[in-house]
């Protein structure tokens, strides 16, 4: 009896262990804009950049977990204030829905997390952070783009945090009460190895 129980479970694993064969290991780098919700702080211009992990699950969807470097936060337009720098650890699943059979057009949508990087639980733990922006943002991103058939993606998404960034004793850079939330338009462009 065990042994039948095994082995249905073996059968009903194959489907997905040949889509992990077909994983393709990427590159993706690119621009963001992004702001800071309800603060006096103009957008700002920065880069991401990591490593993708596509991983077909049927013709017309596509499972990528993402890892990335992402440069955030606002620029200053005041003599009062600086600009605010934010370096996160993107963590994310990105799911793609293809339009068609050819793998071109696709929509993206997906959920994260976003570890900031200078001021993460570890660095606050030990002293070395100063506390005046959120350890990490839960964030969801939606989007599109194209792929063609040698491996490029182009993509353009926008990043929404749902987890205010907390600028303690920074009050001249609120213009209201309420949550300081992160978005970021990104556009960049991936490359898939085939293995």
């Amino acid at each position: 009896m065990k042994w039948n129980v095994l082995i249905l479970f073996g059968l009903t694993l194959l489907p997905s262990l040949d889509g992990m064969a077909q994983a393709r290991p990427g590159i993706k780098i690119g621009f963001n804009s992004s702001n800071i919700s309800k603060t006096r702080l103009d957008s700002k211009t920065g880069l991401f950049i990591g490593g993708i992990l596509d991983i077909p699950i049927t013709d017309s969807y596509t499972l990528q977990p993402e890892v990335f470097y992402s440069s955030q936060g606002g620029s200053s337009n005041s003599p009062d204030y600086g600009d605010v720098e934010i370096s996160y650890l993107s963590l994310a699943a990105a799911n793609k829905f293809y339009v068609g059979p050819n793998k071109g057009i696709h929509f993206v949508l997906g959920a994260g997390l976003d570890v900031n990087l200078k001021n993460n639980f570890v660095n606050l733990f030990n002293g070395d952070g100063d506390g005046e922006i959120s350890p990490f943002d839960v964030v969801v991103f939606g989007g599109i783009g194209y792929e063609f058939n040698f491996g490029l993606v182009l993509e353009a998404r926008y990043k929404q945090g749902t987890v205010s960034v907390d600028f303690f004793g920074e009050d001249d850079l609120y213009e209201e009460d309420g949550s300081n939330l992160n978005g970021v338009f990104q556009i960049g462009a991936a490359y898939k190895f085939k293995l």
